[in-house]
């Protein structure tokens, strides 16, 4: 039976980030699928032939569009000035984009680092609500909303190749 276990495919380890914080992968075998954060591990329980990447990357990607709207919205308010729109990103090189219609979308691994970073990504992404371009009326707008935007800039540019690989 333990030969025939679900394997996490497509996961480099038995871990994956959330939040900024390592969550180590427990696989069970269940008839159903459930996957359950408890603590600092990460519980999936299903079938013998279930894709367990598969199932780990659904369960962030809900929380991401749970989380992003959220941090999203509490510096839209800071800012006075809400996206017409919210969207996740699959994008495979960048964070976050905007339009000149102020559609906003932000990619889903954003929910695997800290929450300073979402903050810097989102401030980044709603400051082009006001300044569609990367001038210094802009930065000095993604200063008012994230104070520490080129230290978690920085950050993020580390962290990038590690959190793409979901």
């Amino acid at each position: 039976m333990q030969a025939r276990a679900p394997q996490a495919c497509g996961l480099a380890s038995n871990e994956v980030r959330y939040l900024g914080h390592t969550l180590r992968v427990e696989i069970r075998h269940s008839l159903f699928t459930e996957v359950v954060r408890e603590g600092r591990r990460l519980r999936v329980y299903a079938p013998l032939d279930a894709d367990v990447a598969v199932l780990i990357r659904e369960w962030l990607h809900a929380r991401a569009m749970r989380l992003l709207a959220w941090r999203l919205g509490r510096i839209a308010r800071r800012l006075g000035r809400a996206p017409t729109r919210f969207a996740l990103s699959d994008a495979q090189t960048q964070w976050g984009s905007c339009t000149r219609r102020g559609h906003v979308r932000l990619n889903w691994r954003l929910v695997q680092a800290p929450l300073t970073l979402v903050d810097y990504v989102a401030a980044h992404e709603l400051a082009h609500l006001i300044h569609l371009d990367h001038s210094p009326r802009f930065w000095a707008q993604v200063a008012a909303l994230c104070p520490e935007a080129l230290a978690r800039r920085a950050e993020l540019r580390r962290m990038s190749e590690s959190l793409f690989r979901i």
